[in-house]
């Protein structure tokens, strides 16, 4: 059988990145796009442009992100094997269809590949993980907001392509759009599945991003109270969610609890950074340069990259040399400070903090310089 390939994506007002996101999905055999609603022209052009095989147009209402993806799935050809979900601010590098086609094989009922969330000024990838959303037709989407793809047949083990970073997809956000409507599909998503702590982090997750720090603190606890927290494929959930209640302990000036909770997370993997540099930042703020040091220096000979979310986005490009930088200085150790500087100049060449750091260990000036939090 031969490999044909067939994107298919849900489009609002995207008029602005047409162009760019069809010249990216153009190695697909198929185009297909449910506009759910554009008034900017979006549709119009879509049914007017040759690489698109089939546009419709559905007002999805009550709005739902796995309503829609689940409709516009439905407009993929049946002679297409292997099915490739993708958002309009979302680009591929050059030659992911021929990587996809000359690797599927019969049998495979998903593809795994590098998506990198975010990019720093520089355009280098910041939020980087494995992504799952290329996939057979044996799959439909599930959860209102921050929905995900579930196979049809539960019991039956999913065969996987890994393809790594030979398939890398970037995503640059349209932070033009509004996103109020994330908050109430959230907690219409736990309502509808109470059991799924995953659903109740993401909710406490947006109580975080809305520095609503009390219910962002109830919310996470609420996470790890969950039986299935303690099964293996919950792992992430119960590491992001501890290391997010000693983020919250930090942010209160808590140091004792957050490092008590910054412990438990390096616990549950000490392969992952993040727990040894926050712990790091936190010896700083409490002027234990030396603590400091040594334990960021653990993380960077301890962890390796997983590629999954619950990395944050700096803490491979930098931010480790910034927190020793931090400590070395206020140590006297000017030339180490000025090296870790240096590369974290690097990646954040218009960071003001570096730049003091760095100079000032440069001329070995001895006033004293302490950064709370960085």
């Amino acid at each position: 059988m031969e490999n044909k390939i067939c994107v298919y994506a849900i489009c609002k007002n995207e008029m602005q990145w047409i162009d760019r996101w069809l010249d990216s999905m153009k190695e697909a055999d198929y185009i297909v796009v449910l506009d759910t609603g554009s008034t900017d022209g979006s549709f119009e052009k879509l049914l007017n442009d040759p690489r698109v095989t089939r546009v419709e147009q559905e007002i999805i209402n009550p709005w739902r992100f796995d309503v829609a993806r689940n409709e516009s799935m439905k407009l993929c050809p049946e002679d297409a094997n292997i099915l490739v979900c993708t958002d309009f601010d979302e680009l591929f590098e050059a030659g992911w269809g021929s990587i996809l086609r000359a690797n599927w094989k019969e049998g495979y009922d998903r593809c795994h590949y590098t998506y990198a969330w975010s990019h720093n000024a520089l355009g280098e990838p910041q939020d980087v993980f494995k992504y799952d959303k290329i996939h057979n037709h044996n799959y439909y989407w599930k959860f209102p907001v921050h929905e995900v793809l579930c196979p049809y047949d539960t019991k039956k083990p999913e065969e996987i392509l890994d393809a790594g970073t030979h398939i890398f997809l970037h995503h640059y956000q349209d932070t033009s759009k509004p996103r109020g409507s994330y908050f109430d599909l959230l907690q219409l998503s736990v309502a509808e599945n109470p059991e799924e702590s995953h659903v109740r982090m993401l909710l406490a997750r947006e109580y975080f991003l809305k520095k609503e720090y009390d219910m962002a603190m109830q919310e996470y606890l609420n996470v790890l109270s969950y039986p299935d927290v303690e099964r293996p494929e919950r792992l992430l959930v119960k590491e992001e969610s501890t290391a997010r209640v000693a983020d919250l302990y930090f942010l209160q000036d808590d140091y004792q609890n957050a490092l008590i909770w910054y412990t438990k997370a390096l616990k549950l993997d000490p392969t992952h950074r993040e727990p040894y540099f926050c712990m790091g930042d936190v010896y700083n703020a409490m002027q234990l340069y030396t603590l400091s040091e040594a334990i960021i220096k653990a993380g960077f000979e301890n962890s390796v990259r997983h590629y999954d979310w619950t990395e944050r986005k700096d803490f491979w490009l930098g931010k480790g040399n910034l927190l020793l930088a931090i400590s070395q200085y206020n140590q006297k150790k000017y030339d180490s400070a000025l090296e870790n500087a240096k590369i974290a100049l690097k990646h954040d060449p218009d960071n003001v903090l570096m730049l003091k750091i760095a100079v000032v260990a440069l001329e070995k000036k001895v006033d004293k310089l302490t950064i709370k939090k960085v």
